[in-house]
């Protein structure tokens, strides 16, 4: 999954924009609508990604996955709240997720992570934290390469036919993944030295599209986001 979103991201129509635009139009709604409580300014900025997605001509499998997925986790993690403060309540939490899920899949899928990383490591004390995490990335697809491979051929032998077989292949699976990690981070290490890896990681240079116009219009519906909650929160 983290392999193909990185994959879509590179082939976005939008991946040349610059990251610093895309990351403040869709982070900054998440924590502006964590202030209310109105579902009407919810449901405005989920018509808007679904918009903004339609337009940038997203997958739409892809970002109707990682949002069901967003949502049920927040659907399981709120059931006990129905009791406490009633089913509005866990129904405003349900909304707000589905934003969340589209404002991060549409991040996601219309910007690189290099291009992030690239940018945030002009910044001095940033650098570090964008080596490491570039240096993650690669292991984390590794990861899932490895779960691959070990659920594929789990599954061709009929380990997950049962209840009980699911649970204890599941906890084999886990186990030899984690085995398998250290082993293949031994290899990684020694393949770093012996090509002269020198603790930090190059980027190459990349102009990106920014346009004021568009940085306008986001600023301007993040203002309008901002009011839309101020004025909901103080007079209504």
């Amino acid at each position: 999954m983290l392999k193909l979103i990185s994959l879509l991201a590179k082939q976005s129509k939008l991946a040349s924009i610059h990251p610093l635009e895309k990351m403040i139009l869709s982070i900054s709604p998440i924590i502006i609508i964590g202030f209310t409580q109105n579902y009407n300014i919810i449901i405005l900025n989920i018509l808007v990604f679904i918009i903004l997605h339609l337009l940038a001509s997203n997958n739409k499998k892809i970002f109707t996955k990682i949002t069901l997925e967003v949502t049920g986790f927040a659907l399981i993690s709120s059931i006990t709240f129905v009791f406490d403060y009633g089913f509005y309540y866990v129904s405003i939490i349900l909304l707000k997720s589905v934003s969340a899920g589209l404002c991060l899949s549409y991040f996601s899928l219309t910007t690189p992570i290099d291009d992030v990383l690239y940018f945030f490591s002009k910044i001095d004390f940033l650098k570090d934290m964008c080596d490491i995490s570039k240096s993650m990335e690669r292991f984390l697809v590794l990861i899932n390469d490895e779960y691959i491979i070990l659920y594929n051929s789990i599954k061709s032998r009929g380990g997950f036919e049962s209840f009980s077989l699911k649970v204890k292949n599941t906890g084999k699976m886990a186990g030899l993944i984690f085995v398998n990690t250290m082993n293949r981070w031994k290899v990684i290490r020694e393949a770093l030295h012996s090509r002269g890896y020198r603790g930090y990681t190059p980027y190459l240079d990349k102009n990106f599209d920014f346009s004021l116009k568009r940085a306008i219009l986001v600023i301007i519906y993040i203002v309008m986001l901002v009011l839309l909650v101020y004025l909901n929160i103080f007079f209504f």
